[in-house]
C-alpha cells in the first residue's frame, strides 16, 4: 500500500479531498475520484470496490462509509501497489472504517489518519505466521480466543464477556477481530433476532515440529531424535512468552537464517551479531528447545513453531447444553452446526441432537 486517501462526497461539488497519508501536496486527480465514486454508484450494494487508472498506471481500492451522526458520505480510498491482494483491505477497511469516520472532527485526527495508515500498512505485510504471532501474543486476542471457543455468540455479549470475565472496556472489537477473519477461524453473520453474529469456523493449536531436513552430524540428529518422543503441542499458557520470544530483535531473522541450511547450521558468532550480541537470547532459544548450540561453535535449528487449523467438533456437546439453556437461538445452534461441516451429524451428535429436538 502506497497512501490512504480520505474523501467526503459533496452533492454539489461532487468530491472534496480533505486529507491523506503520508502527506504529500499532490492528490489524486478530481477526474480519478469521480470515477471511482462512478463505480460506488454502479454498483449500490458494493461498499468496497476496486478501480485501475490506466493514465497513471495506479491501483486503487475505495471503502464507502456513511457518518452516521452527520449523514455525511465518505470513501476511504487506498492506493496499492501492483502486487497488492486487494481482498486483504477489504477486511481491515471492514472493521476500522468506522472508527476512522467518526473521528473526523476530533482534536487528534491526524495522529489517528498516521496511526490508522500504520495498521492498515503493517497488517496487509503480515503472512500467515506472523499473523498468528501477533494473535497469540495479545492478550485481549487470546482471551476472545477463549471466549470463541465456548461457541456462537453475538459482537455486543463479546463485549459484555470481555468486560465482565476480564475487566475490558472501550475496546474496537471490530479491530481485534480482523487477524481471526483473515485466517478463516471465524465467520459473521446476521441471525434473525442475533446481528453480528461470531461463529468459531476453525481452531488452532501450535506445536513444534522437527526440520523437515535432517543435519549432517550425528550428534544433532541424536538431538532430534530425543526431543520427538513424544508430541510437543505447546499448551496455552506458555504461548504467550513464547510469542514475546519470537518478537525479540532479530530471533525470526535467524530462525529464517538457520532454516535456508539445516544441514550445516551457522557460526555461534554470527548468530550472536544476528542477535545483536544478545547471547541471553540465544540461551531461552536452546531453553525452548528452538536451537540447539554445539560447544558454542555452531547453532542449529532443530524445531520450527507450527499453527496447525482443526475444525472445532468439540462444539458439538457445548451447544447442546447452551441451546438446553436458552443462552443461543436455534437458528444460531444449526449455522454454528453447518460450519463445523459434519458429515455424518446424526450419528455424532447421537443423544444430544435427539434432546435437541
Amino acid at each position: 500500500m502506497q497512501k490512504l486517501i480520505l474523501v467526503n462526497w459533496d452533492m454539489q461539488l461532487g468530491p472534496r479531498t480533505l486529507v491523506q497519508f503520508p502527506p504529500e501536496e499532490n492528490f489524486p486527480p478530481k477526474e480519478v475520484l469521480l470515477k471511482i465514486w462512478a463505480q460506488h454508484e454502479i454498483n449500490p450494494k458494493k461498499y468496497f470496490i476496486s478501480y485501475y487508472d490506466n493514465e497513471q498506471d495506479k491501483y486503487y481500492c475505495s471503502y464507502l462509509k456513511k457518518q452516521i451522526r452527520t449523514i455525511k458520505t465518505y470513501f476511504i480510498v487506498l492506493e496499492l501497489s501492483p502486487e497488492d491482494d486487494e481482498r486483504i483491505f477489504q477486511e481491515i477497511l471492514d472493521n476500522i472504517a468506522e472508527d476512522l469516520i467518526n473521528k473526523i472532527d476530533h482534536p487528534h485526527f491526524n495522529h489517528v489518519l498516521s496511526e490508522t495508515y500504520r495498521i492498515v500498512k503493517t497488517y496487509s505485510d503480515l503472512d500467515q505466521e506472523q499473523l498468528f504471532l501477533r494473535l497469540f501474543e495479545d492478550k485481549v486476542r487470546s482471551d476472545i480466543f477463549s471466549i470463541l471457543r465456548n461457541g456462537v455468540l453475538t459482537k455486543k455479549q463479546l463485549k459484555s464477556k470481555l468486560e465482565d470475565l476480564y475487566g475490558y472496556s472501550d475496546l474496537n472489537v471490530d479491530l481485534l477481530l480482523t487477524p481471526f477473519i483473515r485466517l478463516g477461524l471465524i465467520q459473521i453473520n446476521n441471525i434473525p433476532g442475533s446481528p453480528d453474529s461470531l461463529f468459531l469456523v476453525n481452531d488452532v493449536y501450535s506445536c513444534f515440529l522437527p526440520p523437515k531436513e535432517k543435519p549432517n552430524t550425528d550428534i544433532i540428529r541424536d538431538v532430534i531424535t530425543q526431543r520427538y518422543m513424544s508430541p510437543k503441542i505447546i499448551p496455552n499458557e506458555d504461548l504467550q512468552p513464547l510469542m514475546h520470544l519470537y518478537q525479540e530483535p532479530g530471533v525470526k531473522e535467524l530462525i529464517s537464517l538457520l532454516n535456508e541450511d539445516i544441514h550445516n547450521g551457522m557460526p555461534y558468532e554470527i548468530a550472536l551479531t544476528v542477535l545483536k550480541n544478545k547471547e541471553d537470547t540465544i540461551e531461552q532459544l536452546e531453553k525452548q528447545n528452538i536451537v540447539f548450540v554445539h560447544n558454542k561453535k555452531r547453532i542449529y535449528l532443530i524445531s520450527q513453531l507450527n499453527f496447525i487449523k482443526f475444525v472445532p467438533t468439540y462444539l458439538i456437546s457445548i451447544l447442546a447444553k447452551r441451546y438446553q439453556k436458552s443462552e443461543i437461538s436455534l437458528d444460531q445452534l444449526v449455522q454454528q452446526l453447518d460450519y463445523i461441516k459434519l458429515t455424518d451429524m446424526e450419528n455424532t451428535l447421537g443423544a444430544n441432537w435427539n434432546r435437541i429436538y
